[in-house]
């Protein structure tokens, strides 16, 4: 789908994801997926999500997309109703929702599909060194306020 801006998008209803963030071990660490090269954008860092379905809210797309990128999610991912935050990245026509969840702990996901080429999970500025997909780089900031 091309934007109002001219950008070239997936989903035709938008895109969600959801940033997971866990505070156990001292400083909040967040999971990001290594895309595939063979992916839009592979070889960047992201975090787990895509194209909304019909009827599906950004919390509920970016949960399913989660799950199909990492494997069924444990049981401390709370599924709502409120994210710790919300952040839109909005191009008129078209718009990408980042929620940030709050975890109990680190996880280690039990399987990747063919876009996840890895995982891993880091400190707010450990992440600024690893090469983010461009629009989470820029939301970066908005995302890890407070961390």
């Amino acid at each position: 789908m091309l934007c109002s801006r001219g950008c070239q998008h997936w989903g035709a209803l938008g895109a969600a994801g959801v940033l997971l963030r866990a505070a156990d071990l001292g400083e909040p660490r967040y999971l990001l997926v290594l895309r595939h090269p063979r992916s839009h954008q592979g070889g960047t860092w992201a975090v787990p999500g895509g194209a909304l379905l019909p009827g599906e809210s950004p919390l509920d797309g970016a949960l399913r997309e989660a799950e199909e990128e990492l494997g069924p999610l444990p049981a401390h991912v709370p599924r709502g109703p409120v994210p710790a935050h919300e952040y839109v990245d909005d191009h008129g026509s078209w718009a990408y929702t980042t929620l940030v969840l709050n975890v109990a702990t680190v996880f280690e996901p039990t399987a990747t599909n063919w876009e996840t080429a890895d995982w891993t999970w880091v400190s707010a500025s450990q992440a600024l060194s690893l090469p983010l997909l461009p629009p989470l780089r820029a939301a970066w900031p908005a995302l890890t306020l407070g961390s």
